[in-house]
């Protein structure tokens, strides 16, 4: 895979890996989606924003009540789902999350996750070089278990990255109860760690506690042709 190839030759400070690899068997696996076609294309009517990320929890446009329901029932037992989107720019790792639910990733380009196991959180901290990079080709659908810790996307290319995100309904949703900023739980669903130096979520009283260099994706240039 030429891209990997390229971007593995790029950062090798991060030794990237393949979600192909049976290194990520650990943190997820690679699936097959219900309407998988579908989804990719209405992700790929999406925008990428300009700077930063745009997170959208749950976009109605993507697929019909009857069709998330086959989807719903197939991955989550029956349980109510949200269809969303991660879109960005986003270079560093920033922060770590985890939920009580498996997140399905569908990769609209290319992008990198990085990813750590619950079990490495010890005192509430985890160092950033306890976590492994993965490479997502686009089109490739993950299942990310309840047991991995990870956030949003890295882009591959220059030009960014588009990220389908699917979830139990209501997740990413702000708490009903007062929370301190010591504590990882941070929305409905969502407890979160977050590097000192991600200024946006700092300022949103979330938890400090990824500690160590706050590592980066050295992105290659756009598409370039008979470049994939």
């Amino acid at each position: 895979m030429r891209t990997l190839s390229q971007l593995q030759e790029q950062n090798q400070h991060l030794k990237i890996k393949s979600v192909a690899d049976d290194a990520f068997a650990q943190f997820g696996q690679i699936i097959s989606l219900p309407y998988q076609d579908k989804l990719a294309q209405q992700l790929a009517a999406t925008d990428i924003p300009s700077s930063n990320n745009k997170y959208v929890r749950d976009d109605q446009a993507f697929l019909a009540d009857e069709q998330r329901q086959v989807v719903a029932r197939e991955w989550y037992g029956e349980q109510a789902i949200e269809i969303g989107y991660c879109n960005g720019n986003s270079s560093q790792i920033n922060a770590l999350e985890f939920h009580n639910c498996s997140e399905i990733n569908l990769a609209g380009t290319d992008l990198v996750l990085f990813l750590a196991h619950r079990n490495q959180l010890h005192d509430n901290q985890l160092n950033t070089n306890q976590t492994q990079a993965f490479f997502v080709p686009q089109g490739t659908a993950i299942e990310i278990y309840s047991t991995t810790m990870h956030f949003a996307p890295c882009r591959v290319w220059q030009a960014g990255f588009k990220c389908l995100v699917i979830l139990v309904d209501q997740t990413n949703t702000p708490l009903t109860t007062a929370r301190k900023s010591s504590d990882l739980l941070f929305q409905h669903n969502k407890w979160l760690l977050t590097h000192q130096e991600n200024q946006r979520m700092v300022q949103q009283d979330a938890y400090v506690g990824l500690i160590g260099k706050n590592l980066a994706v050295k992105p290659l240039n756009y598409i370039a042709e008979g470049v994939r």
